[in-house]
């Protein structure tokens, strides 16, 4: 089992969490940008705390153009993904917490560079798991190097630092420790070293060996592979985790979907005890307008949504009911014209969702993020798929016609609010100027919205 955290943080990167700066830019409610950074850091804290994750897959990291190496650039975007790597050590020092070396993904001309962060813990909270990081590539080179499918090729350790450089060895070889051996067994990479091996960026066709998918605009998946044993290495399950982040495309809703369908490393056969989990943000509504199924992952039919709809609602409940699956939400420029966090007749703002939900930029784009398991198991197994909803909180309260409530404790994030906060089941009626201004400052929407305009998405698998 592991508990594993998909997360979208907007243009993720340094400055997000710790920026030294002390100019205080319009917005951020006369605070500093270090004043503001260290209050985004506090969300991102508060989801991690409620998680409790093992896996922790952070989409939108930000990367310079690399090519023809490999890895991420060391910019902000490697620089934020290691900070939280070292909070994490310090944080939970038992956990043994690791960071499969970023590498960058889209390239050009295609898609906008970026990176994928996924931090894993080496040791379960309870000391009875191990979890290896296994590739499935091999590194080769320094910081120009390249990540390559095994062959008779040589495999490199990762460089440890300079001047001006970020140590990458000491993502996977925590300082005071010696580099750990692939247990015997596992699906990939047995016998070689953790600090050896490398996530995947490139895809063969399904049934075409030798030939590769070209994802064009679309940002190709990140897949990093781990082995998970029992506390004296005896292998026990091979998990294969796929980060993904689909870009906004208008009209082509199903083209990245389908390209994951064409790829052997997501649609191929299962290994053994292997377990496939893709999530993140796919850009793609769950939700049709009637609150069914769009049926939007229908070409990954091996694969089983977490979020997924039980069926359309009643007309009465259907904006609540979309309001459990929304995971991506307004800007305040957005809602200050609008109805937010609260009714008046004929408006009405139901709970979850109070007018936040959604985008400002695209009609009905609120159910984005999704987790894909492959196998998936039935009753009476629960994932505990939650929507980690740093608004309203969660678990989410008389959810409708049985809409996903989530299964993680977590308050909402908002410093001084309505109370009791929040209203249920829906907004109040009356709302005074000074309230409506004080809902949407930067203490309370602003400051969440700021680190991310997407919510995490927490499953057990």
């Amino acid at each position: 089992m592991a508990r594993i955290l998909f997360w979208n943080i907007q243009t993720f990167g340094i400055n997000k969490i710790n920026d030294p700066s002390r100019k205080r830019p319009a917005g951020y409610g006369g605070l500093t940008c270090a004043q503001a950074a260290q209050m985004r850091e506090t969300v991102l804290a508060r989801v991690f705390m409620a998680a409790v994750p093992d896996i922790i897959v952070i989409v939108e990291v930000a990367s310079g153009n690399t090519w023809p190496s490999d890895l991420a650039s060391t910019t902000g975007g490697m620089a934020g993904a290691n900070y939280i790597l070292g909070e994490l050590r310090q944080g939970n020092p038992n956990r043994n917490w690791r960071l499969v070396p970023p590498l960058r993904i889209g390239r050009t001309p295609g898609s906008k560079p970026e990176t994928v962060a996924i931090l894993y813990s080496g040791t379960s909270s309870d000391g009875q798991t191990r979890r290896y990081f296994t590739g499935p590539n091999w590194w080769q080179g320094q910081y120009q190097g390249t990540s390559f499918e095994p062959n008779a090729g040589i495999a490199n350790n990762y460089p440890n630092g300079g001047v001006g450089l970020p140590d990458i060895n000491a993502m996977v070889v925590p300082p005071g420790s010696n580099a750990r051996q692939i247990p015997n067994g596992a699906l990939h990479n047995a016998g070689r070293y953790e600090n050896q091996v490398a996530a995947r960026t490139a895809f063969q066709i399904l049934d075409e060996p030798g030939e590769y998918l070209d994802f064009g605009v679309y940002r190709p998946p990140y897949m990093a592979t781990f082995t998970e044993t029992d506390a004296h290495d005896n292998v026990q399950r091979n998990l294969t985790v796929f980060g993904v982040h689909s870009p906004a495309v208008a009209g082509d809703a199903g083209v990245f979907i389908t390209y994951l369908s064409q790829a052997e490393d997501v649609a191929g056969p299962l290994g053994a005890n292997e377990t496939r989990v893709i999530g993140g943000d796919f850009n793609l509504n769950m939700l049709a307008a009637d609150g069914s199924n769009s049926g939007v992952y229908d070409n990954l039919p091996t694969y089983a949504p977490l979020l997924s709809s039980p069926g359309a609602p009643p007309a009465a409940n259907l904006e609540r009911y979309k309001g459990y699956f929304a995971t991506h939400m307004k800007p305040a420029s957005a809602t200050a014209t609008s109805r937010f966090l609260w009714s008046d007749t004929p408006n009405d703002s139901p709970y979850p969702g109070y007018g936040y939900i959604g985008s400002h930029f695209v009609n009905n784009f609120y159910s984005i993020d999704n987790i894909l398991v492959r196998p998936h198991q039935g009753a009476p197994y629960n994932y505990e798929t939650t929507i980690m909803n740093y608004i309203a909180g969660s678990p989410f309260a008389n959810p409708p016609n049985n809409a996903p409530p989530g299964t993680i404790n977590m308050l909402s994030g908002f410093y001084n609010a309505l109370s009791p906060w929040p209203p249920q089941p829906d907004a109040p009626q009356t709302i005074f100027p000074g309230t409506r201004n004080n809902l949407i400052s930067w203490p309370n929407y602003g400051y969440l919205y700021g680190t991310s305009d997407h919510f995490a998405v927490y499953a057990t698998i």
